[in-house]
């Protein structure tokens, strides 16, 4: 039994259909990173040169304070006031309540200071900082 081959060298394989793949990847990832973006309030963080940029930020509730001095809760605007309940009412769920402070860098330090001292009376004392590293 004899098997016919049959010889043919121009045998190509069809990039077009991975092409059309890495480009819809790619569009999903764009708008995925531009969605994860838009559920924080614009603020612009200040950089410092001895900055340790966190790694781990899961577990923190994110609060934030933007150029017109409003604060936030996630993407929530809320009062000093309002923010020591919420805060209060996740420290009775969680002891170990972790604060991630985002902080405008226009936003005078006595705003900075008085936030600082509402999650202090409550007990949320583990705060880090948003910066850049310079």
């Amino acid at each position: 039994m004899k098997l016919n081959f049959i010889e043919d060298d121009d045998i190509d394989i069809d990039m077009s259909p991975m092409i059309d793949m890495v480009f819809l990847l790619l569009i999903f990832f764009i708008v995925a990173s531009v969605v994860v973006d838009l559920d924080k309030p614009s603020v612009e963080l200040p950089s410092a040169t001895a900055a340790k940029v966190s790694e781990d930020t899961t577990g923190r509730v994110q609060v934030s304070i933007d150029r017109t001095e409003q604060v936030y809760i996630g993407a929530k605007p809320v009062t000093l006031k309002e923010l020591k309940t919420q805060l209060t009412a996740e420290l009775e769920a969680d002891p170990n309540i972790r604060v991630y402070l985002r902080t405008d860098g226009q936003v005078p330090y006595g705003v900075t200071s008085k936030l600082m001292k509402a999650c202090a009376q409550i007990g949320a004392l583990d705060l880090i900082f948003a910066t850049f590293e310079e």
